[in-house]
This record gives structure tokens, C-alpha cells and sequence, in this order.
């Protein structure tokens, strides 16, 4: 066979470029549209830390699966250490932010076109009598196009795009919460730190005690169940140093897991637990609450619901499939074109049940905003008593408590000296002054950790931060 004999003719030379020229430019309209992925505008930051810098994932096409964190802070930190630390390599704050790229990926694939699809059919061959072998074989070789009509790819994309903007808004809800959760370890560490140096200095009076009382016992000025008494103060305070002990392990262990520590690497935490300012009015707290982020989010919630909605109702539109080719007809050495439209009848499925669903789906979502809305409006309520309750009892044990809770000891301890008191008076005086100053540390650590839930609720600062 010669190759003149294999060559098909002018027309079906023409027909074949025709429809190859046909599946080059629907290839090129689909490789454009396989750009990177958009890069959604994230919400502007609460103004609580936002002058710290927080970790942002990549959006390199292909990040590295370990990406490098900044080291743990060692030796003495303070709060902006801590803080920094933990916005920068906080676990879950990292997870949220890939997740804002992971949806910026689909937002991509949501508004890519549908692939063409390329068919090959060969009719009447391998049949009998004159259909025998591929002499009156008919190949058609064809491309189609599904067609969206009702802008779906368009309100694919929008839902896509606000779920990704929903995500950033997740983000800040997470960079909010880390925030003031690293406040509230550091607290309940500097808190920890005091109560370990007042069991010290408790151990150390008793210690002391027990030599006086052993001298007096000696010397028969005082019986010996003193010495009983001031030894088991000593035994009982030895408890309560080794109870601080692990109070401080725990709240370093908990500082630590903030920024993602296994164990804490820093040596002490260095801050002013002991000063406090009055808290802003209630009304002026309360009108704070719209930088909530948790109830900023549903502003974008309920569009994506609307999109959803939208979406769906473009569904019941039914996409035609187009198509062209050509088919080569071996009885005649003949070439011709083929065009085709396929229409899908929506006679059952009109996606009843995903419109309906979206609607109800919309509905709920604003009854679950008005819910959030009650709950930050109770949270924060909660926590502003917390914070005036606590900021009063600070007060009130430093200008009238503790001060005649310190001279009745010291006045009781120097008339013991001089015989005018029993040890056991001795005891009393001081058990209740160390109570009193116990309490005075559980509550500044209630009216700093009720600032951080009042910073949380606002996603305002209530004071400046050191």
C-alpha cells in the first residue's frame, strides 16, 4: 500500500485541522484559568495585639511541610515575650492560618471551567455480510463542552471566596482567644511565683518560731506541748512549700503549652501582678462588644448562607453539553463534521431538597448569631462583675484588712516575747495575716485574668500592656 493510498483527502484534511484547532483553543481557555489561587483579604485585626506580630502561613504554590518557628523564650520573660512567642508559634493559630489557604486552594478550583471531553466512536464495523470488517466503518471523533448556565460558576466561586474570608475570620477569633489566654497563664504564673515566695517566708517564721519556743521550753518558761505546736506549724508549712512547688511547675507547664512548648525552657516570669486600676464604667465596656470577632464573623456567615442559597437555585438549571467532531466515512473516503447538543431534563430532580435546605440552613444561621450575641453579651457581663467584684476586694484588703491584720501580729508576737500572750495566740495572728495575704494574691489573679476575659469579649485592650 502505497502512502498516497493512507492519505485522506483535501476535505478531510481541512475538517481534521478544523477540529483540532476546536480542542487547542478549548485546552488554552482552560489552562488560563488555572491561575494561582486568589489571595482573600483578611479582616482587619481586632485592636487587641495587633501590634504583635502573629503567624501568617505562606502562599507559595508549595510549602515546605515543616515550616521553621521562631525558638521558645529562655531565661526571664515578661508578658510581650510570652505573647509574642505564642502568636508566632501557637499550634492551633497555625492550623487556622493554613486553613485560610487551604480554602484560597478551592476558591482556585471553584472557578475553573468544566473539561471538555474527548469521544471516539466507530460505528457499523465488525458486523456481518457487507457490515464485515471496517469497509463501511463510520469514526467519529468528537469534543463537548459542558455548558453552565445561571452564572453557577460564578456563585460557585463567591461561595468558595466567602469561605475563605470565613476562615480568616476564624483566624482572628483564634488570635483573640490566644491572646488572652496567654494573659491568663502569665498571670496564674506570676500569681504561682508569689505563693511559692510567701510559703517561703511562711516556712522560714515557723522555722524560727519552733527555735524559739525550743529555747523558752528549755529554759521552762513555756511547757513543752508548745514545742509540739510549733513543730507540727513547721511539719503543716513544709505541705504547703512543697503544694506551691508544684502550683509553679503547673502554671510554667501551662505557659509554655501556649506557644507549643513540651516543657518550659524559661527560668521565671518577670511582671507587676500587684498593681491594679479601676475598670472603665460598664456602659463604656459594654459598647466595646461590637469589635467582638466572634460576632463580626456572622456578618460573613449569613452571606455565605445567602450565596449557598443562590447557588443552589442556579442548580434547578439544567447545563447543556455541546458538541463537534468529525466522522470519517470508509465507504466513501468521505470526512464530514458532526455537531451535537445534549440537554439534561429536569422532570424529578430540580434539587428541591438542597435549595430547601440552604434556606433553612440561612434561617438558622441568624437565629445562631442572635445566639452568639446573647451568649458574648452574658459572657461579658459576667466578666465585668468579675473584674469590679475582685478590683473591690484588692482595695478593700490593702486599705483596711491587711494593714490591722499585720499590727495584730506584730503587736501579739512581741507581747509573746514578753510573756503577755500563748504560742497559740502566736499562731493564730499569723495563720490569719498569711490567709489575708493569700487571698490578696487569688484576688489580683481573678482581676487580671477578668481584664483578659474582658479583652477577649471586646477584642479591645482594657489597659495598656507592658
Amino acid at each position: 500500500m502505497t502512502q498516497n493510498s493512507l492519505a485522506f483527502p483535501a476535505s478531510a484534511r481541512r475538517s481534521s485541522r478544523t477540529f483540532f484547532a476546536l480542542a487547542l483553543l478549548s485546552g488554552a481557555v482552560v489552562a488560563g484559568c488555572a491561575t494561582a489561587p486568589p489571595r482573600i483579604e483578611p479582616p482587619a485585626p481586632r485592636p487587641l495585639g495587633a501590634a504583635v506580630p502573629a503567624y501568617s502561613a505562606s502562599d507559595a504554590a508549595s510549602a515546605p511541610q515543616d515550616t521553621e518557628l521562631p525558638v521558645e523564650p529562655e531565661g526571664r520573660i515578661a508578658l510581650r515575650h510570652a505573647l509574642a512567642a505564642a502568636l508566632l508559634r501557637n499550634p492551633e493559630l497555625v492550623a487556622f492560618s493554613w486553613e485560610v489557604r487551604v480554602r484560597e486552594a478551592r476558591a482556585l478550583q471553584a472557578g475553573l471551567l468544566p473539561n471538555p471531553d474527548l469521544s471516539i466512536e466507530v460505528e457499523n464495523a465488525g458486523g456481518s455480510g457487507d457490515f464485515k470488517g471496517a469497509d463501511q466503518a463510520e469514526t467519529t471523533l468528537a469534543l463537548g463542552q459542558l455548558i453552565e448556565l445561571g452564572g453557577k460558576r460564578t456563585k460557585r466561586r463567591r461561595v468558595a471566596e466567602l469561605e475563605a474570608s470565613l476562615a480568616g475570620w476564624d483566624y482572628e477569633v483564634r488570635r483573640v482567644e490566644v491572646f488572652a489566654q496567654v494573659a491568663r497563664a502569665f498571670t496564674s504564673l506570676l500569681a504561682a511565683q508569689e505563693r511559692l515566695r510567701l510559703a517561703d517566708e511562711l516556712f522560714q517564721l515557723t522555722n524560727q518560731a519552733l527555735d524559739s519556743v525550743a529555747r523558752q521550753v528549755e529554759a521552762g518558761a513555756a511547757s513543752s506541748v508548745e514545742r509540739t505546736r510549733a513543730e507540727v506549724a513547721v511539719a503543716t508549712q513544709t505541705l504547703e512549700r512543697r503544694s506551691a512547688e508544684a502550683e509553679l511547675a503547673a502554671a510554667r507547664a501551662r505557659l509554655a503549652a501556649t506557644w507549643g512548648g513540651r516543657r518550659a525552657l524559661f527560668d521565671e516570669a518577670e511582671g507587676d501582678l500587684f498593681t491594679v486600676a479601676a475598670p472603665p464604667p460598664r456602659e463604656t465596656i459594654l459598647a466595646r462588644v461590637d469589635a467582638n470577632p466572634e460576632l463580626a464573623r456572622w456578618v460573613q456567615e449569613i452571606e455565605l448562607r445567602k450565596a449557598v442559597v443562590a447557588l443552589e437555585d442556579a442548580q434547578r438549571i439544567p447545563d447543556p453539553v455541546a458538541s463537534v467532531g468529525v466522522r470519517r466515512l470508509e465507504e466513501s473516503n468521505d470526512t464530514v463534521l458532526v455537531f451535537g447538543v445534549t440537554m439534561p431534563l429536569q422532570v424529578f430532580d430540580r434539587n428541591q431538597g438542597l435549595r430547601l435546605a440552604a434556606r433553612r440552613d440561612l434561617t438558622k444561621a441568624r437565629h445562631q448569631r442572635l445566639a452568639a450575641e446573647v451568649g458574648v453579651e452574658t459572657d461579658l457581663e459576667v466578666a465585668i462583675q468579675e473584674l469590679s467584684a475582685s478590683y473591690q476586694e484588692v482595695e478593700t484588703l490593702r486599705g483596711q484588712v491587711l494593714p490591722k491584720a499585720e499590727r495584730a501580729y506584730r503587736d501579739v508576737r512581741q507581747g509573746y516575747l514578753q510573756g503577755r500572750f500563748r504560742y497559740l495566740d502566736v499562731l493564730d495572728a499569723q495563720r490569719n495575716l498569711f490567709e489575708l495575704r493569700s487571698r490578696e494574691i487569688d484576688a489580683l489573679q481573678a482581676y487580671h485574668s477578668s481584664v483578659a476575659d474582658v479583652e477577649r469579649l471586646t477584642g479591645t485592650p482594657l489597659q495598656a500592656r507592658p
